[in-house]
């Protein structure tokens, strides 16, 4: 995956997390509503970061780590439409940023 292919499966993640923002059923007084928004926020933040950075795709590291995203979008896919499962959601997103958070780091 090409850092221009993470900040773009970033973008939507975030794009997804603003669509469940904004449903009238999920009022904003709810916790979890309030910790999806810190998320989002944090997201951006690292996208902003990411698309500044110099990392090269190339980096065995880099691989591993946009592998470790992909399987955690993958599991956001399947959990992010269901209300129920917010705490789901929020533990993909957690790793997500994380993981992020650890390729920022191969900055050279």
């Amino acid at each position: 995956m090409t850092p221009i292919e993470l900040a773009t499966l970033i973008g939507d993640v975030i794009t997804q997390l603003d669509s469940k923002l904004s449903d009238p059923d999920f009022p904003m007084s709810d916790p979890d509503w309030q910790m999806l928004y810190a998320m989002r926020k944090h997201l951006d933040d690292l996208q902003r970061l990411l698309i500044q950075a110099n990392i090269a795709d190339g980096n065995d590291a880099y691989a591993g780590l946009t592998e470790e995203i992909t399987d955690a979008n993958a599991d956001l896919q399947t959990v992010i439409k269901d209300d129920a499962k917010v705490t789901a959601v929020i533990g993909d997103l957690s790793k997500m940023a994380s993981v992020v958070d650890q390729i920022l780091k191969l900055k050279p």
